[in-house]
């Protein structure tokens, strides 16, 4: 038993050395998986960080890719103007040249026409010359015959009117002398009669105008007279009466006018002289009159005031 029991123990405890061992080994085993586990987190952290930088340049490569192939739309559409423009530009260039040898072609024919245009106009100069000179040649005649039957029709005329309108006859035709006086006499007499209608127009136009001066100085004398006689009416002293009449006076008419201003200037200076020697007598007795009640006509009713 006790060998047993020694057997046992030694049993147990290499038994429990062995656990002892392994749980160590197992411990160690699960330190190291911790480092392990820590670094594999690590790295897989760094890689979600570079999987997420990756996807970031695989975007950022996607839209420029956009863009590159966008570009490359835009570019291959401008190709394609252009490729257009060229193809426009080479079929005008091609219309040009055609033009252009039709325009040589034209020209030719331009320069064969103006030549005959040319040739056509020296035919037309010489066939204008010709014109000319039959014109010319008929005009001649054809103003020979015109002036020609003009001096008949006023050779007729004539005869008809220094005849009296009578036909004459034909033993008695009217030579061109026996003609030409007649015209002579009857440019003479018409030359006397406007002669005497100038002299007439111009002695009424005097007339008229001489008339015309008279009536305006008629007009002159009435308007002065009308004044002195106003003068006369109002209270007017002979200071008044004076330069009415020096203004009747400087009154510049003529005949036979002038006569009746003479007329009338005796006629005021007689009333000038009795109105003065009335004021003077009025003033000599002492009498003084106010400018109202001095007058010509207040005179006249001066013995009924002083009775």
């Amino acid at each position: 038993i006790s060998a047993l029991q020694k057997g046992y123990n030694q049993v147990l405890h290499q038994t429990l050395s062995e656990r002892n061992s392994e749980i160590t080994s197992l411990k160690n085993e699960g330190e190291n998986l911790r480092k392990d586990n820590a670094v594999t987190s690590g790295m897989v952290s760094s890689l979600q960080k570079e999987v997420l930088t990756r996807d970031e340049q695989i975007q950022r490569l996607k839209q420029e890719v956009n863009q590159l192939k966008s570009e490359n739309k835009e570019k291959g559409h401008q190709l394609e103007v252009l490729s257009s423009r060229c193809h426009t530009l080479n079929e005008e260039l091609k219309k040009e040249d055609s033009q252009k040898e039709h325009q040589e072609a034209q020209g030719k024919e331009l320069k064969l026409c103006k030549t005959q245009i040319q040739d056509m106009d020296r035919e037309m100069r010489k066939l204008r010359e010709e014109l000319k000179k039959s014109s010319a040649e008929q005009n001649t005649i054809s103003r020979t015959l015109r002036e020609k039957s003009k001096l008949e029709h006023f050779r007729s005329q004539v005869i008809k009117a220094t005849s009296g309108r009578v036909k004459p006859l034909l033993d008695q035709a009217v030579t061109d002398q026996q003609l030409t006086e007649k015209i002579t006499r009857v440019t003479e007499d018409s030359m006397h009669l406007q002669q005497k209608k100038w002299a007439l127009q111009k002695e009424t136009h005097l007339h008229n105008s001489k008339w015309e001066e008279i009536t305006e100085n008629v007009e002159k004398l009435k308007t002065s007279l009308d004044s002195c006689q106003a003068c006369m009416k109002m209270s007017c002293g002979s200071k008044d009466l004076k330069k009415e009449l020096d203004l009747l006076q400087s009154l510049q008419v003529s005949p036979p006018v002038s006569g009746l201003q003479k007329v009338a200037l005796g006629i005021l200076r007689l009333s000038l002289s009795w109105l003065e020697g009335t004021e003077r007598l009025l003033g000599d007795v002492g009498i003084q009159l106010s400018s109202s009640e001095a007058g010509y006509w207040h005179f006249f009713l001066l013995p009924h005031v002083v009775a």
